[in-house]
């Protein structure tokens, strides 16, 4: 690297960490692929350009977390609905009778008031929490001694980490405070958040302010020589510090809201943003976390303030909070929270019961430990079995088959786990099929579940309709779905259909409503495996015609290309590319599709310059085209050229400096790096020509350098078209005047198209 490089990188670098993530808004990034390496990057779809953190990098190349705070508060920030009348959660969420519920309500409970004391001025959050499960268990059996319950039937309080957390607190991700099943986990094992009954925040306390001595204060005056004398150093913890942070962001958009409009609704939304507290979003951490860690539907916790309370319901659409409590005023209402977890089961807590430690058809003798797993959480869904009813395959069943049995899958490991809380969130497991005899496949298939909005048209029906009107030699470049079907809110019967969020801040709008899918379909390999140049082409060439046939044959255009999305086949020892995740397609002559496909939607690294930074003032209607995901495929060989060990199969786990900027945060700096990369010239450019892998130099002359002048051409004769306000009539702007299409693209690289429904060989 020369000096001149190593003067951008530092450059690079720098402006790159000064980026933040957008907001979130929906679809993450998910692939089919043979291990877990996380993603560079996050998918979009949004009218202003929004990400979701799916597995995300930091724009240095390296796997770290990025102010996950701030990520989550804009990721949640249109789904969150506060002030749940209390008894209500309690009902709704946890299943507690209210009659219970009254019963608790009245009891004359009393909390210890020295230990109250003690709790109130300990400012050491590892013996606060000590000092808060020992009342909070004592309260607990007292409410359970006035309720008449068996001694054998009663339940404990809460688990607490009695050590230091090993890590800060901003990246903390090992539980120190929540609710578990009995018997507790041993002196010093800490359960996963797998087997998390409910989850607890405790609000770090401010210490008091420490007197400055004679010397500190003559210093400080000496800085500041309106201070008094008097002056005081608080001892402010950065979670403190944080959330006075997001106090004067909020204070200066109140003041915003009230010169716009003096609304009730705007009134509540600001009294929300204020309960919202930096302690609210660490526990919404933790409920990603949570979802994150085996299949669960949803997840309750509390924040802890002092002696303030809330209760928290977090699922894949929205956030419910109720109003706060304050224990040391009203510990009936403790008593009652407490209570009513101990009683949640391993349904009410929200664990899919279509996880198993063992399927239900099992021809081994089904023992009383194997019952009593089942009313457990399963420790790692790893060699755990998925199970669904028979009757709910959407896919057709062969002749031979017994329709009557359940669908099971036996777990044997990790794909892709998702990076979000509030989005499609996909994830991933590599499985085998369980077979009517009862053994298990040879082949390994994987299972895919995701969030996307009801309103969206089905993956499944995107994929029938592909292989109904495409040629029959092109359906081994599509997914091979086993197992598929979708479960609204209503088929879960999620809580939070039934706590009147109609009724609250800020309305009805606040949350878009999203169904749980499921595919299983063969397993398929990343596209950096294809084992030789070779392979590499013939795999992105299938998938470049798979796709163009998908949108002129089928009217479907795919939207959302990237590496993780062409995958190697391996049918026969043959290496071939498949077009994989269809859950962001677009029937293209639908009136749904042609609404849709003025959305921005794919994956930033890959996404053409027009979707990241629509022009204004122009005489068309944006929209994504066609010629849009052809500008993908073209950023999906930059990258690999520059990353893919072919001969070994991996990828390099940095990014290359001088793709940063495609990963960014800021979908302006995005789209602009990559319009100076097709300048002739460009440094940024010509270096990472220079650092191109050595399997990839013949095809950086055959195919990328060529490829690279096309879409230079089609862009000044589109801008040209722009400045000009030349009109629709006269410029085809959906082929940049017919300069780029799909005829256009493969000439550019010397490959002839291949006639499909003439029988020619894939």
């Amino acid at each position: 690297m020369n000096l001149s490089q190593l003067r951008f990188t530092s450059l690079l670098l720098t402006a790159t960490m000064t980026s933040q993530l957008e907001p979130t808004d929906d679809h993450c990034s998910s692939s089919n692929g043979s291990d877990t390496s996380s993603s560079y990057y996050t998918t979009s779809r949004s009218g202003d350009m929004t990400h979701s953190s799916e597995d995300s990098y930091t724009d240095d190349g390296s796997s770290q977390s990025i102010d996950q705070h701030e990520v989550l508060r804009n990721e949640i920030d249109h789904c969150r609905y506060a002030q749940i009348d209390l008894v209500k959660f309690v009902q709704t969420v946890w299943g507690l009778d209210r009659s219970t519920c009254e019963r608790i309500l009245n009891l004359p409970l009393s909390l210890d008031a020295s230990k109250i004391g003690d709790y109130k001025t300990n400012h050491k959050e590892r013996l606060r929490r000590g000092i808060f499960a020992a009342f909070t268990e004592s309260l607990l059996q007292d409410v359970q001694e006035h309720l008449q319950v068996p001694p054998k039937e009663r339940v404990h309080g809460l688990w607490y980490a009695k050590r230091r957390p090993s890590r800060t607190r901003d990246s903390q991700t090992e539980p120190v405070l929540m609710g578990l099943w009995d018997p507790f986990p041993s002196k010093g094992r800490v359960p996963d958040w797998s087997v998390a009954r409910h989850i607890i925040e405790m609000a770090p306390q401010v210490q008091p302010a420490v007197p400055l001595d004679e010397d500190q204060a003559k210093s400080s005056l000496s800085h500041q020589q309106t201070a008094p004398a008097t002056t005081l150093l608080p001892l402010v913890s950065r979670a403190s510090h944080d959330q006075g942070s997001d106090n004067s962001r909020s204070t200066q958009k109140r003041s915003r809201d009230a010169s716009d409009d003096g609304s009730e609704r705007d009134r509540k939304r600001r009294r929300l943003d204020e309960e919202y507290t930096d302690s609210h979003l660490q526990l919404a951490s933790y409920a990603q976390d949570c979802l994150a860690s085996t299949c669960r539907l949803w997840v309750t916790g509390l924040v802890i303030d002092g002696c303030k309370v809330s209760l928290t319901y977090f699922d894949r659409q929205l956030v419910a909070t109720t109003s706060p409590f304050l224990f040391d005023k009203e510990p009936s209402k403790l008593a009652l929270v407490l209570y009513a977890m101990g009683q949640c089961d391993r349904t009410k807590a929200g664990f899919d019961p279509h996880l198993r430690a063992w399927p239900s058809h099992t021809i081994e003798p089904i023992t009383e430990s194997m019952k009593r797993q089942l009313e457990r959480p399963v420790e790692s869904v790893i060699g755990s079995f998925i199970e669904f009813p028979a009757g709910t395959n959407d896919i057709p069943a062969l002749p031979s088959s017994q329709p009557t049995l359940p669908s099971c899958f036996r777990v044997s490991g990790w794909i892709l786990k998702p990076g979000a809380l509030i989005s499609r969130t996909t994830m991933i497991y590599k499985i085998q099929m369980l077979l009517e005899d009862k053994s298990l496949s040879r082949d390994d298939y994987a299972l895919k579940l995701s969030w996307p909005p009801k309103s969206r048209t089905s993956e499944i029906d995107v994929l029938k309709e592909l292989k109904k009107k495409l040629p029959t030699r092109l359906h081994a470049h599509l997914p091979d779905l086993q197992f598929a079907t979708t479960f609204t809110a209503e088929d879960l019967c999620l809580p939070s259909l039934k706590l009147g969020l109609a009724t609250l801040a800020p309305g009805p709008e606040n949350h878009e409503p999203r169904v749980l899918r499921v595919l299983a379909m063969k397993y398929y390999h990343k596209l950096w495996t294809a084992g030789s140049i070779e392979g590499f082409k013939q795999t992105w060439l299938d998938c470049v015609e798979c796709h163009h046939e998908a949108w002129k044959a089928g009217g479907i255009l795919h939207q959302d290309l990237s590496e993780n999305n062409l995958m190697v086949s391996r049918l026969g020892g043959k290496v071939s590319g498949l077009l994989n995740d269809w859950d962001l397609a677009v029937f293209v002559n639908t009136p749904e599709g042609k609404s849709t496909i003025h959305y921005r939607t794919g994956t930033p690294p890959f996404m053409a310059i027009e979707l990241l930074d629509p022009l204004k003032f122009i005489t068309y209607k944006p929209g994504h085209w066609y010629r849009h995901d052809l500008e993908s495929f073209f950023y999906i060989l930059v990258w690999a050229a520059l990353h893919y060990n072919l001969k070994e199969g991996t990828r390099d786990k940095a990014v290359h400096p001088t793709l940063l900027p495609w990963i960014s945060r800021d979908a302006r700096r995005n789209a602009l790096a990559k319009l100076t990369f097709g300048v002739p010239g460009d440094t940024v450019a010509n270096w990472a020509f220079d650092s191109v892998k050595a399997e990839f130099e013949p095809l950086l002359k055959e195919w990328i350098l060529p490829l690279r002048k096309l879409l230079r051409v089609a862009r000044c004769s589109f801008e040209k078209a722009v400045g000009e306000y030349v009109p629709t009539d006269v410029y085809d702007y959906p082929t940049c005047g017919g300069i780029l299409t799909f005829e256009t693209f493969m000439a550019t690289i010397g490959c002839p198209v291949r006639n499909w429904a003439d029988g020619d060989l894939p």
